[in-house]
């Protein structure tokens, strides 16, 4: 038998390895037990936090410090109502549907006409404390009885609406309620709206309650739409439905920058594309219908169209060669154009050195003007038979009202 023996290198090396091990359980035990005192200090281990999850000590969490816009929806939130208008409209009783085709000709059976109530929901912005609410006009056109629902929690009575005037030319009206201390949306400055700005939209889409719906401007100034008389919206990509019309579109901040007032759909539901009167010409018109019960606008008098709504050879000479501008095509007789020299064919391209594009900016920039001033009007007279075209030059006193 042979007895082996440790060289010692061999003894050197198995203390080495030892200490090792000895170092490794020492400092797992001493994490470990620095972890379990960690635990307890932040609440990570107690009875009461079973699931091992730490809560955040902001109930809202940090997400919400710079995504949030609930300070701004409190601002206004309070001053968006519900209007509720009611009309009588003529119904068809059983007893004509029975006889309907069925009399000859000349004979008449006379039957009790039967009326039945019409009701319809839009949305409201209260634009001061003591009870003044715009909304749009086709909300309350025709209405017999219009009511104001408010939407702030400590307020929910409801309130019989006058109606003080409305402005069908840009799709307005002034309401009043009799109530004080209401909560009301500042009007910001509209003009200072630029594309991308973000927009929340507030009102009562299809009856189902008060909602705020978020996107951002699309366009502003979008005109020639055919919605109304005088255009000029801001277009918006926020979710705008049935039910939201009169509502307040507000910015970032919570202040007034429109009264939505209608959509682009082919399925008459929202689509992306959704316009709004924008506050400065909203504050224009409420002012005015609360001091005259009505909207005093200059005129020159004239009726004008795009180049491209008529197709003749003046029309086609104009566009071919570039032009732009409103055409006249009547005058009233005795009225500011015709007493200036403006005749039917004159093309309009500017006032007061604003240029004109279309029939729509001249009525714009026309009733704006003060009535008691003068019109500097920039145009071009056409010779067809020529082909010559000339600069005029007409100096409009414009009527008022």
């Amino acid at each position: 038998m042979t007895l082996q023996t440790e060289s010692p290198n061999t003894k050197q090396n198995n203390s080495g390895i030892f200490k090792i091990i000895i170092f490794s359980f020492l400092a797992l035990g001493l994490g470990l037990g620095l972890g379990f005192l960690i635990g307890k200090s932040t609440g990570l281990f107690t009875e009461n936090n079973t699931s091992g999850f730490q809560l955040s000590k902001d109930p809202r969490g940090s997400i919400f410090s710079t995504a949030s816009y609930s300070s701004a929806v409190k601002k206004a939130n309070g001053a968006v109502v519900n209007v509720f208008s009611e009309r009588q409209v003529r119904g068809i009783s059983p007893m004509e549907l029975f006889w309907g085709g069925v009399l000859n000709e000349g004979e008449e059976l006379l039957i009790p006409q039967m009326n039945r109530k019409q009701k319809s929901l839009g949305s409201g912005v209260l634009i001061s404390a003591d009870g003044y609410v715009l909304t749009n006009s086709h909300v309350i056109t025709g209405a017999d009885k219009i009511s104001i629902a408010l939407s702030n929690s400590s307020n929910e009575k409801e309130y019989e609406a006058k109606l003080v005037a409305m402005d069908s030319k840009t799709d307005l009206a002034l309401l009043k309620i009799e109530a004080y201390n209401l909560p009301y949306v500042p009007f910001a400055d509209s003009d200072a709206v630029e594309i991308g700005d973000v927009v929340l939209a507030i009102g009562n889409p299809f009856g189902i309650g008060q909602t705020v719906t978020m996107g951002i401007v699309s366009a502003t100034k979008r005109e020639n739409l055919g919605l109304v008389d005088y255009e000029d919206f801001i277009q918006t990509d926020a979710a705008i439905n049935p039910g939201n019309s009169g509502g307040a579109l507000i910015d970032s901040k919570g202040n007034l920058i429109g009264i939505n007032t209608a959509i682009f759909s082919k399925s008459g539901g929202y689509q992306g594309i959704g316009f709004a009167v924008p506050s400065k010409l909203a504050k224009k018109i409420a002012d005015q219908l609360r001091t005259n019960g009505k909207v005093n606008r200059t005129h020159l008098g004239v009726s004008v169209v795009n180049l491209n709504e008529q197709i003749n050879p003046l029309t086609s000479y104009l566009l071919e060669k570039g032009y732009e501008g409103a055409l006249v095509i009547k005058t009233q007789k005795d009225g500011p154009a015709d007493r200036a020299g403006i005749n039917p064919g004159i093309l309009i391209t500017a006032v007061n050195d604003k240029k004109i594009k279309s029939s729509e900016q001249l009525f714009k920039i026309v009733s704006e003007s003060p009535s008691d001033g003068t019109l500097e009007i920039d145009a071009f007279a056409v010779n067809l038979s020529s082909g010559k075209v000339s600069e005029e030059h007409f100096s409009v006193k414009p009527f008022g009202g």
